[in-house]
């Protein structure tokens, strides 16, 4: 059956701490921010699922995985789950949290068939008629930075010549594909982005249904064309501009048409509270030593960063 017009929504890096602000994000608001995200989704009729790209937790403690699931319970929709680096660890540094494989498991019982450790929980699964969306794990053991591992390539590619039929292919994965900066050349840096994106992408390139590529982990909004797909990275629900995505897809004789619309979750106050954290942040200084307040602006994203309206077709990288 060919794929109709479609609605859903992205929702990435909730970052829930219940000791307070962590990694310049809002922890200790966590749940409040994700609950009243996920009343908002409730409230939007025509959604028909949402896409949570990773880092929902912080430390990845008890407390954390149990606030969590607290409020996905709330979620009246369809609700698809792929992991971040901080969900879950396996560190000296970090004895009492949980194991990847018990919050993997908690979260998504739909992964308790796979192995959920590093680079193993990902997933294919048709939402819609014509619709694939499917799962990538980027997260490497005791490591913040992201890889797709050689035996998930090759899964992926024979994933995507099974779903050459279906009309539209979305991928989700944590880490961001590409680079979305300069900055991301530099150390450190480099572990914003997958470390083999390239490979990632050219795979990408063989099967022109492959529509969009949702991430999260970078903390910034933005919006990229590339080949003819559309890349698109949401800024952390936690984190300013405390933001999270919904998008609507249209099948017309052109190819996909994408409306993206960006909400900001927090009100005026803690939004101020979220930009004041990024703008006093190492990240910041490290970022523009000269202008702090460009890492905000980074993350916040520029226009086209935030909103789209069109045919997903040429190159704006």
């Amino acid at each position: 059956m060919p794929a109709s017009s479609f609605h859903f929504a992205h929702v990435t890096d909730v970052h829930i701490n219940q000791e307070g602000d962590a990694w310049q994000t809002l922890g200790g608001e966590a749940p409040r921010l994700l609950q009243e995200t996920f009343d908002q989704l409730n409230q939007i009729p025509d959604l028909d699922f949402v896409l949570i790209t990773g880092d929902v937790l912080d430390h990845a403690t008890h407390g954390e995985l149990d606030a969590f699931m607290e409020v996905l319970q709330t979620l009246e929709k369809p609700w698809h789950f792929v992991p971040g680096n901080h969900d879950g660890f396996v560190h000296e540094s970090n004895p009492f949290a949980l194991r990847p494989a018990e919050v993997m498991q908690t979260i998504d019982p739909r992964l308790a068939d796979f192995d959920p450790d590093a680079n193993r929980a990902f997933w294919s699964r048709e939402v819609l008629p014509g619709v694939q969306v499917i799962g990538l794990d980027s997260r490497v053991s005791n490591d913040w930075g992201g890889v797709i591992s050689p035996p998930q390539l090759d899964w992926l590619r024979r994933e995507l010549d099974s779903s050459s039929y279906q009309d539209c292919v979305i991928v989700a994965v944590h880490h961001p594909v590409h680079k979305l900066s300069p900055v991301n050349e530099r150390e450190w840096w480099n572990k914003f982005i997958l470390s083999n994106g390239r490979i990632v992408e050219r795979l990408f390139d063989i099967y022109s249904n492959v529509q969009m590529v949702l991430s999260g982990h970078h903390h910034c909004n933005h919006i990229t064309l590339r080949n003819h797909r559309m890349h698109m990275v949401t800024a952390a629900l936690t984190g300013y501009p405390c933001s999270y995505r919904t998008i609507r897809m249209q099948p017309t004789s052109d190819g996909w048409h994408a409306q993206v619309e960006t909400h900001t979750i927090a009100d005026p106050d803690t939004l101020a509270l979220a930009a004041n954290l990024l703008l006093e942040s190492k990240t910041a200084r490290d970022f523009d030593a000269l202008d702090p307040s460009a890492w905000v602006l980074f993350c916040e994203g520029s226009e086209k960063d935030q909103e789209f309206d069109g045919i997903i077709e040429g190159d704006m990288r």
